[in-house]
């Protein structure tokens, strides 16, 4: 049960296809431009998806398996696996929900706030009080 390896990442399929087909990123790129007649993706979107930073939409998902022929349900469990890991990194940076702000003692009108240094803001004979 645990002895099945883990799925290969999305922008390891990719890299490892477009290698494998002997492509450059580029021309990665434009066989997809040629394939789906959408001028929209980019040398760089290719090194974004390579890389992690992206995670290509169903769009280029389906034309990334009729370019570099990969099965489409690979590269959509790839990319669902990769969309799920960025949402539980992004909820375990988070502070817990529970946390509270600090607490700030109550002001009465008159009170002075004081900088951030903890000096006390000098006010002028013309200058309202900041509450």
């Amino acid at each position: 049960m645990h002895d099945q390896e883990p799925p290969e990442s999305i922008s390891e399929l990719i890299r490892s296809a477009r290698h494998r087909h002997k492509l450059s990123q580029r021309e990665l790129a434009d066989a997809l431009i040629a394939a789906s007649g959408r001028d929209t993706v980019t040398r760089s979107d290719i090194s974004r998806w390579e890389r992690g930073k992206r995670i290509p939409t169903g769009h280029w998902l389906y034309w990334l398996s009729h370019v570099l022929q990969i099965p489409l349900a690979s590269l959509r469990h790839a990319a669902t696996v990769a969309r799920k890991y960025r949402l539980m990194a992004a909820v375990l940076q988070r502070p817990p929900w529970h946390a509270e702000p600090p607490h700030e003692p109550e002001r009465k009108p008159g009170d002075v706030k004081n900088r951030r240094d903890g000096r006390p803001i000098q006010r002028g004979p013309h200058q309202w009080p900041l509450s």
